[in-house]
Order: structure tokens, then C-alpha cells, then sequence
């Protein structure tokens, strides 16, 4: 003990480093192993679930920290089960329909989760979202088929004590360093593409697809959807100064962001549509929304800690996204119908009320270059502690409820995709 006291600075040093680096990668043989094949399924368990087979369910993908499928047939499941009322080509194996059931519009809601979190069956995130479906589905019966996609990851260690509070807390950079890479292998880009490909089909303005990530699952996410939000936003635009932008549409019909663990330096190119010189379209419709907590201590001070060791320097590579004031577009915070914002309606990009929480543009910048655009598809909200209590805390009641709300209704708004076009 004498000895631990006398050189207890190299000692914390030395364990630091162990789990910030060593151990984590060290215990990588616990995870799940690839598909040997990548591009197709194999086996013919797809084809043996008759459709539609997961109304109101969640269905699994699961990936590698190298961006492969541990099972390829997860994917050709969730696609199964969206295009099983599509025509078939000749001599193309689809599943036996249902007897009985009538093609509806889909409504399917991605999730990537996060940190400390994987795909067992047993992980809170897995029962959360899950219980997010069903409330979805029940409201929409006779309306929408909806589907839950859940994206799992390595996103918790499998080893102790790094599985364990309070050392799981150590694998902080290294589940970063995960992320990045299956964020560099395109993979999460593959599958949101893949599923808005099929959503596009038929009625496709009444078709939805919002996908949403917690977290460094919030990092994939974004990463899978940044670049064409730029390019369709480019596409959209008037082709002159003080013009006003065409419609945008994205990959998805909504990315939804929830503490997300990235820096703010990723945002710059979309925030840097928000001039005076243009305005949006009176029917714009938000295509992402960010949704920061005060209380996130974990992307407030760990995650500027690991860029820094990262050799990263500036403010907006140290700073993430939801803690980056100057880049905050939106409130969440406690309010009545009467103190929501200019107006009442539920219009989700200017003011939108439920639960007693109130989503509101904000109408005083926070700093000197910014402008107050309306309709702006690009909300970036922070929130209070007691709200999101802290940086896992997105399931507690009065959120969930809330977001639940939310998504509900982005699946009312019928809007094609700019494919569809």
C-alpha cells in the first residue's frame, strides 16, 4: 500500500492508459464474429416468414467494429419485410404473403444506439425502443405498417471489469474509435440507403423513414447522412441570391439526433446554408433535429478530453455538436400551449408542444453571425438536466414521451423523396 501511495501518479497513469488503449482492443475476441458472405444471404430463413411477419416488432442488424454484417440475412429480412407487397420479377423468390392483409404505407423507424449499449437481448436500449414501436404501431393500426431497425454495434465491452461501473467508463474512446471505423466503411450508409430505395416504391409519399442514433450511434448516423444532406440541400437551392430554396428531401425523411457524440467541426458546411440571403420554403419540413442535454456530462468533458489526446485543437473539433452554442438553433424546455413559441400549431420545425414540452426556435442568436431562419430543416436544440437528466437518460418518461410525439408525427406528413422526383 506504501508503495501504490509513493508512486500512485505513474500508477493511475499506467491504468489510464490500459484502458484507454490495451485493454479494450484487447478484449475484442468476445465479439461477434463476420458473415463469411457479405454480399447475399445464404440461407433461405428469410423466405420462410411469411409477410408481412414483425408488425409493430423490432428487427435486428448487427455489425462488426469493421463495418460487416455478422449476419448478412438480417438485412435481407428487414427488406423482405418491406417489399413484400412490391411486384416480383419473374422467377424472383419472394415470401408467402398473409392471407388477409392489405398493403399499407410503412412507417419505419431506425435506431443506432450508442455507448455502453449493444444488440443482447437484454440491453435497456433493445426494451426501450422496442416499447417505442409498439406504442407507434398502436396508433397507427389500420393506418401504417411500422417497423422498428435496430442497428446493433460493439458499443459495451463484454469483459470485466471494462463491462462493469465505474471502468466501463474507460472504453469512452476506444467504442469512439469503433464507431469511426464502421462509419468509414459505409456500412450504415448501405443500409439507409437500401431501405429508402424501398421505401420509394409505391406510394411513397405516404411511405416514412426516420432513423434516429444516441450517442456514438448518433456519430454512425450522422456520418451515413451528412454528405447528401449536403448535396440535396445544393441541389435545392435557387441558383441565385435571395432566392428561396426548392424543397429538400434526404435519405431518410428525418435524422434524429440524440447527445450526439461528434464534434461540431462536422456540422460547419450545414450550418453554413443559414444566411439572410435565402430562405426556405414555406413547406419545409425538418430533416434533422439534435437534441442535447445540459446534463450530459460524458460528450461535456470526456469527449473534449479524448480529442484533445487526439491532437485535435480547435473549438469546434474539441466542442461536440449539442455543446456548441453557436450552432444551437432550437430549445426543448417545460412549457404550456400558451408559452410554446409564436405560435400554437404543431408545425415541428418552428413549435412543437407535447407532454408538456416544448420544441421552439429560438428568436435571439447566439452569436453575432447568425441569422433567425424560419423553416430551416436543420434544428439543433439543447435541453436541461431535468430533462435528460444525463448522457443515457433519452428513455425517461416525460422524453420518450415527447419524442414519441414527435416521430409520430413526422410519420403523418406525406413528403416524396427527392428520388421520387
Amino acid at each position: 500500500m506504501r508503495l501504490f501511495w509513493r508512486y500512485r501518479l505513474s500508477i493511475s497513469v499506467l491504468i489510464f492508459l490500459l484502458g484507454y488503449t490495451v485493454l479494450p482492443d484487447a478484449m475484442a475476441f468476445r465479439d461477434d464474429p463476420p458473415d463469411s458472405a457479405q454480399n447475399r444471404c445464404d440461407s433461405d430463413d428469410p423466405l420462410h416468414v411469411s409477410r408481412p411477419g414483425y408488425l409493430g416488432k423490432v428487427l435486428k442488424i448487427r455489425l462488426t467494429d469493421d463495418g460487416q454484417f455478422v449476419d448478412r440475412c438480417e438485412l435481407t429480412n428487414v427488406l423482405f419485410e418491406l417489399n413484400w407487397d412490391s411486384p416480383a420479377l419473374p422467377g424472383e423468390p419472394r415470401p408467402e404473403r398473409v392471407s388477409g392483409v392489405r398493403p399499407l404505407p410503412k412507417f419505419v423507424v431506425l435506431y443506432i444506439h450508442g455507448w455502453k449499449h449493444d444488440a443482447s437481448d437484454d440491453d435497456s436500449d433493445v426494451t426501450h425502443f422496442a416499447e417505442l414501436i409498439e406504442q407507434l404501431a398502436h396508433a397507427n393500426t389500420g393506418k401504417k405498417q411500422v417497423l422498428g431497425v435496430y442497428i446493433g454495434w460493439n458499443g459495451a465491452s463484454k469483459i470485466f471489469p471494462l463491462n462493469s461501473f465505474p471502468f466501463n467508463n474507460l472504453t469512452f474512446w476506444s467504442k469512439e474509435t469503433g464507431a469511426d471505423r464502421i462509419a468509414q466503411s459505409a456500412v450504415t450508409t448501405k443500409i439507409v440507403s437500401a431501405i429508402g430505395s424501398v421505401m420509394s416504391a409505391g406510394d411513397s409519399a405516404a411511405n416514412q423513414f426516420i432513423t434516429t442514433g444516441h450517442s456514438f450511434g448518433a456519430r454512425l448516423l450522422f456520418s451515413a447522412t451528412n454528405q447528401s444532406f449536403i448535396y440535396d440541400t445544393q441541389r435545392a437551392h435557387p441558383g441565385h441570391r435571395g432566392g428561396t430554396y426548392k424543397r429538400i428531401h434526404g435519405i431518410a425523411n428525418a435524422v434524429i439526433l440524440l447527445n450526439p457524440a461528434f464534434e461540431a467541426a462536422r456540422f460547419t458546411a450545414l450550418d453554413a446554408v443559414t444566411r439572410k440571403e435565402e430562405r426556405f420554403a414555406d413547406d419545409q419540413l425538418p430533416l434533422l433535429l439534435s437534441v442535447s442535454s445540459d446534463g450530459d456530462r460524458a460528450t461535456r468533458m470526456a469527449f473534449p478530453v479524448g480529442q484533445w489526446l487526439g491532437l485535435y485543437r480547435s473549438k469546434t473539433e474539441l466542442t461536440t455538436l449539442g455543446n456548441y452554442t453557436e450552432y444551437q438553433t432550437h430549445s426543448l424546455s417545460v412549457a404550456t400551449a400558451a408559452g410554446c413559441g409564436p405560435s400554437t400549431s404543431n408545425d415541428l420545425s418552428e413549435s412543437f408542444l407535447a407532454g408538456g414540452l416544448c420544441l421552439v426556435r429560438d428568436q435571439t442568436p447566439h452569436n453575432r453571425d447568425q441569422f433567425i431562419q424560419p423553416q430551416n430543416p436543420f434544428l439543433i436544440a439543447r435541453t436541461t438536466g431535468d430533462i435528460i437528466k444525463d448522457h443515457n437518460d433519452i428513455w425517461n418518461d416525460r422524453f420518450s414521451k415527447w419524442l414519441f410525439a414527435y416521430i409520430n408525427e413526422l410519420g403523418n406528413q406525406n413528403r416524396p423523396r427527392l428520388l421520387d422526383e
